[in-house]
């Protein structure tokens, strides 16, 4: 198939997937950029692959904590939650149009087009035309310049309310707009201009993964407001796809560990349960069951993203690898540090150094395990 009719056929399957999946509301103007990662130099070119000898590692014996929702025991009979209904260990979905879905369609799209396993060297038409999948109205781009991070204190005014030099002073909170859609940014210009194509693709992957895992835990903090935002959460880890299957992030995950994989879907079925029990029809009010859930599924999420991180990291001596760890190690410092300050200061130290021929993978990949043992 020649170029415009490959082009033609990917835009004619995302344009039918956002026309079945429906618009959101429109945006505000995306702001001005910086770029925080370095482009890198030189032409690039497929050396290594970054997921080669990519292992299931479900390590040690990890049982669920004492609140935690469990669906597949005995369709969570044996828990301490109400019944519900996620027990039959199936996704419901408030709504069966699910916009989110289109979103993860399109990063399948473009990890077909930039080649994400690192087989093959993108060419500059290949960024161009990802890009044009990226920018789509109503896509990806759309939901990367406004999303914030939950996990860290709300700003005076959304994000998205804001101008630029004000989301600058909230970098952690304002996440997408000032850190990842920079690098999304330089890494789709760097690749159609022909830099360093293979790493520029691995920025991409990078932060694309970093958008979805942080959307996932903002569907379900919004949820409260917002009860299809749940189905939003549900769809950005699966791509629609059952727990047996996976695409988007969950392939990632399902391919390092099936436990992890399954800890996550548990959590995803832990916000359906407390927003069936918690006033579904209207706004949430019970946000103890709410934190539940969402710990639950945010502990399984970062399993999931430190086994991505560790198995990258062991395979730091290959470029797209190393790019990877570049932007998703420093996304489980928050977390890492409050719970083992000396092993995150270890794992910071290694992150932070400037090639990955300095770094101690052994010592690395210690405080991963050390900190994120269980999901």
């Amino acid at each position: 198939m020649n170029r415009s009719l490959r082009l033609k056929s990917i835009m004619n399957k995302s344009a039918v997937i956002f026309a079945l999946a429906g618009a959101a509301a429109c945006e505000t103007s995306d702001p001005t950029p910086t770029n925080p990662v370095d482009g890198g130099g030189g032409a690039g070119g497929v050396k290594c692959s970054p997921d080669e000898g990519v292992m299931q590692m479900d390590g040690v014996s990890c049982e669920a904590q004492p609140d935690d929702y469990t669906p597949r025991e005995s369709n969570s009979s044996t828990d301490t939650w109400p019944a519900c209904i996620s027990d039959m260990n199936e996704y419901v979905p408030f709504d069966m149009n699910i916009s989110s879905l289109a979103r993860v369609a399109a990063f399948e799209q473009i990890r077909e087009l930039l080649d994400f396993g690192g087989t093959r060297v993108p060419t500059p038409q290949d960024f161009l035309d990802a890009r044009v999948i990226y920018t789509q109205e109503q896509g990806l781009e759309s939901r990367v310049s406004r999303r914030e991070d939950e996990h860290y204190p709300p700003a005076p005014a959304a994000c998205r309310d804001m101008p630029p030099e004000e989301q600058q002073m909230y970098p952690d909170r304002c996440v997408g707009p000032v850190k990842i859609r920079p690098i999304l940014n330089a890494a789709f210009e760097g690749g159609i201009a022909g830099e360093s194509p293979v790493e520029n693709a691995a920025r991409i992957e990078a932060s694309l993964l970093w958008f979805f895992y942080m959307s996932i835990y903002k569907e379900a903090t919004t949820a409260v407001q917002v009860a299809v935002d749940v189905d939003s959460m549900w769809a950005k880890y699966t791509g629609g796809e059952p727990r047996e299957k996976g695409i988007g992030l969950s392939a990632y995950v399902k391919a390092r560990s099936q436990e992890a994989h399954d800890r996550i879907w548990d959590g995803l079925l832990a916000v359906r349960c407390w927003r069936d029990l918690d006033n579904p029809t209207g706004e949430a009010m019970d946000l103890a069951l709410r934190d539940r859930a969402r710990a639950q599924l945010d502990r399984a999420l970062l399993r999931g993203m430190a086994l991505l991180v560790r198995q990258r990291m062991e395979r730091s001596e290959c470029e797209a690898a190393w790019e990877s760890v570049k932007i998703l190690g420093p996304i489980l410092d928050r977390e890492a540090t409050a719970r083992d300050a000396a092993n995150a200061a270890i794992l910071r130290a290694e992150l932070q150094k400037a090639s990955a021929e300095d770094v101690d993978v052994a010592a690395a990949t210690g405080a991963l395990d050390a900190i994120f043992p269980c999901p």
